[in-house]
């Protein structure tokens, strides 16, 4: 290891957590990434989700060369499962996430264990990410991912996707435990476990340097399983909106995002009071049975007790519009409108 550190000396700084199933294709190049970072003592717990491919030996392998690599096996558990065991079998006060077909790349734990140490009101830090290879979709969530620099940044944007890369963040592990660690709910566990903590008061951090290589696979769970479809989001996302702005809400977009939003929130007892719409054939008329569709025009600056506003318009520009016209109105992000699509 860089920098002369011993593990077989030194208690670990930070234990990577790495859930695989099936991933004999993949596992080794992932698991080497981990063991070639430098400067920093850690151990890698790699849980074998019941695998029937060799995974298992080629770890097995692996393991019998480098004391820093520990192999817990489960029963085809699931994902949220292995990580949990993860989470049980780790040493360090700070945990790694990796992903059995990504790679780690040079300095990520190093970087990110300084960053916690000069933040220690962080709970979490992620880093922006390379995706391979770059599919349209995905490159785009790729890009909005590398353009949050900040923990404001993250706080501002967590309900329009997941602001952290899963297998690119390190974290706290106590603060994570204190709120449950991972839950399977029905939607995506580490978006769950972010809003969590972001409804806590925890702060997320994130090194705005290029740390993790992302490989969008076809066999990724979040193209697979249902938990990371757009309902099971749209349900998530009404879910933590209604525990932190209350009953009552508006929406801007009554078009079809929009409408689901107002079924998801109406799922959770939340009342829509108005959709606003800048579409003439739309203004005037009504959507959800009763509720009015207003236009821009109608707006008045924001007064206390008013409903929130969810922004649900996600085109490509309109977002950013969409937040001018209500900031020139005086509405502040985050207390009078929130971003959510």
């Amino acid at each position: 290891m860089g920098s002369g550190l011993d593990p077989s000396l030194s208690k670990a700084q930070v234990s990577v957590v790495l859930p695989v199933r099936d991933g004999a294709s993949t596992i080794e190049a992932a698991v080497q990434s981990v063991l070639s970072q430098q400067d920093c003592v850690f151990e890698l717990v790699v849980v074998d989700d019941g695998s029937f491919d060799d995974t298992l030996p080629r770890l097995e392998s692996l393991a019998r060369n480098d004391a820093r690599l520990i192999v817990v096996k489960q029963s085809r558990d699931g994902l949220v499962e292995a990580l949990n065991r993860g989470l049980a079998v780790a040493s360090a006060p700070l945990v790694a996430r990796m992903d059995a077909d990504d790679l780690m790349l040079p300095g990520r734990l190093s970087i990110q264990l300084a960053a916690m140490a000069k933040n220690p009101d962080w709970a979490v830090v992620g880093s922006h990410v390379h995706l391979e290879p770059p599919t349209p979709g995905m490159q785009r969530y790729v890009d909005w991912l590398n353009g949050l620099m900040s923990p404001q940044d993250l706080s501002r944007e967590i309900y329009i996707d997941s602001p952290l890369c899963h297998p690119s963040v390190m974290f706290r592990k106590e603060r994570v435990l204190s709120l449950g660690g991972y839950r399977d709910v029905g939607w995506a566990e580490d978006h769950d476990l972010w809003f969590r903590l972001h409804l806590a008061g925890e702060v997320m951090g994130v090194v705005p340097q290029t740390l993790h290589q992302w490989h969008d696979l076809p066999s990724r769970l979040t193209r697979t399983h249902p938990r990371y479809s757009f309902e099971s989001m749209m349900c998530m996302k009404a879910h933590y909106l209604s525990k932190a702005f209350g009953s009552s809400m508006r929406i801007w977009g009554a078009g079809r995002d929009g409408k689901r939003m107002a079924r998801a929130l109406e799922g959770e007892g939340v009342e829509i009071s108005a959709f606003v719409d800048i579409d003439p054939a739309k203004i005037g008329g009504v959507r959800r049975g009763s509720v009015p569709v207003i236009g821009p025009d109608d707006l008045n600056p924001p007064q206390p007790g008013d409903p929130i506003m969810i922004v649900m318009v996600g085109v490509i520009g309109a977002r950013d519009d969409i937040r001018q016209t209500l900031r020139t109105l005086n509405y502040v992000e985050a207390r009078d409108f929130i971003c959510a699509a």
